[in-house]
C-alpha cells in the first residue's frame, strides 16, 4: 500500500554528477600529458599549439553541456516535488483513474467500463490477486461508459477482502466480432508516494495508480442513478440468473400440480 511521500532524487547520484566527475578525471589526465609533452618538446621544433587548444575548447564545451544537464535535472526535481505536493491535496478525496483493476475499499467498489461500439453480449469478470474468478455478470451493451457499483461479494454471496481486483471485459458483436473496451477505477486516496523515477503514485487502498492517469477528483464517491448496482443476488449476475431460471421452472411445475388437483376435485363432485 502506498502511504508516504518520498523524493525521487534522494539517496541517488544524478547522471550529471557522474559525468562531471569523469570529465574532471579526463581533464587531469589531459593536462598531465600536455605538461609532459611541453617539458620534453624539441626547442628547435616546438609543438603546434593549435591541436591542444582545440582539445581544451572541446573540454570546455563538454563542461557547459554537463552544467546544462545538471540544471535540467534540478528543474525536473522541482517539478517532481511540485507534483508530489499537489498529490498530497488528493488525500481523503475520491479520484477516477485509468486502470484495469477495481479497488475494493470498505467492502465496496465502484468502477466503469467503456465500449467503443455497440455490442450484442458483454460479460464483466473480476479476478483476485491469485487470478481466481470471483464474480462475473452480464453488462450493458450500449456504446459508451457504464458505471458499476459492486458490493464486494463473490458469486456465492461471500464478502471478499478489500484489495485490488482485475477487471476483464469481454464484448462481442454479431456484426463486427470483438468490441474494443476500456475501464477506469474510482476510489478514495489513502496515500501518496514516488515511483522512484520522478513520477508520483496515488494509493487507493491496496491499489496504486500513476498521478498522470487521474481523470477526475471528487469530494464524495460519484454514484448516481445511472450506476448499475451489483449486489448479492443481483439479476445481472450470471450465477443469479441461472438460479432465477431454475426457480421459474419449479414454479411452472407447481402450477401444473395445482391444475391436476383442481380437476380431481371436480371429478369427485360430479360423481
Amino acid at each position: 500500500m502506498v502511504d508516504s511521500v518520498t523524493s525521487a532524487n534522494s539517496a541517488t547520484v544524478t547522471q550529471s554528477s557522474a559525468d562531471r566527475s569523469k570529465l574532471a578525471t579526463d581533464m587531469n589526465t589531459f593536462l598531465t600529458l600536455l605538461t609532459s609533452q611541453l617539458k620534453n618538446q624539441d626547442p628547435l621544433s616546438p609543438m603546434d599549439s593549435t591541436e591542444f587548444t582545440n582539445q581544451l575548447v572541446q573540454f570546455a564545451q563538454v563542461e557547459q553541456q554537463i552544467n546544462m544537464n545538471s540544471n535540467m535535472e534540478d528543474m525536473l526535481g522541482v517539478l517532481s516535488n511540485s507534483s508530489a505536493a499537489q498529490a498530497v491535496s488528493y488525500l481523503d478525496k475520491y479520484v477516477e483513474v485509468e486502470s484495469s483493476y477495481a479497488s475494493l475499499q470498505d467492502g465496496n467498489s465502484v468502477f466503469t467500463y467503456g465500449l467503443e461500439g455497440k455490442a450484442d453480449t458483454v460479460t464483466v469478470a473480476l479476478y483476485d490477486s491469485k487470478d481466481k474468478l470471483v464474480r462475473a455478470f452480464t453488462g450493458e451493451t450500449a456504446t459508451g461508459l457504464h458505471k458499476i457499483s459492486w458490493d464486494g461479494k463473490d458469486s456465492y454471496g461471500e464478502q471478499l477482502e478489500d484489495g485490488a481486483y482485475k477487471i476483464t471485459i469481454t464484448a462481442t458483436s454479431k456484426e463486427n466480432g470483438e468490441v474494443k473496451t476500456y475501464s477506469t477505477a474510482l476510489g478514495k486516496v489513502t496515500g501518496v508516494a514516488s515511483d522512484g523515477s520522478g513520477g508520483t503514485l496515488l494509493g487507493l487502498g491496496a491499489m496504486s495508480a500513476d498521478l498522470t492517469k487521474v481523470l477526475g477528483v471528487f469530494n464524495t464517491l460519484p454514484v448516481d442513478e445511472n450506476t448499475t448496482e451489483i449486489t448479492d443476488g443481483s439479476s445481472t449476475d450470471e450465477t443469479s440468473t441461472d438460479e432465477s431460471t431454475t426457480d421459474d421452472t419449479t414454479g411452472g411445475d407447481t402450477s401444473n400440480d395445482t391444475g391436476t388437483d383442481t380437476t380431481s376435485q371436480d371429478e369427485t363432485t360430479t360423481t
